[in-house]
């Protein structure tokens, strides 16, 4: 009786999801979103009879997401090269937005 023929092994597939496991490129659209919503707020807060709905209504949700996203990014990329850079850079990021709302 003869034995079965052995399966044939397809090619090893690429990761389809690498794209989005790049925690540089991350960071870096996470710092464009968070200067772009800074800039809109400033905007928005002009009115002064609508500021604080502004204020507590999204800027302070924002703020509170975009501290986690920083925190997340800092503690992913600590072992990277380049990794002081990027302390520093979201470490910045976290002070400015909470820094803008404030002052806003």
């Amino acid at each position: 009786m003869p034995l079965p023929d052995a399966p044939e092994q397809a090619p090893a597939e690429q990761d389809p999801l690498a794209r989005f496991r790049n925690w540089r490129g991350f960071l870096f659209a996470s710092v464009a979103l968070n200067l772009l919503f800074i800039y809109g707020m400033l905007g928005a807060v002009s009115d002064p009879n609508g500021a604080i709905w502004y204020k507590v209504l999204a800027w302070l949700p924002f703020n509170a997401i975009a501290t986690a996203v920083y925190l997340a990014i800092m503690a992913r990329l600590a072992d990277t090269p380049g990794a002081p850079f990027y302390r520093m850079l979201c470490a910045l990021m976290i002070i400015a937005s909470w820094s803008v709302m404030f002052a806003a």
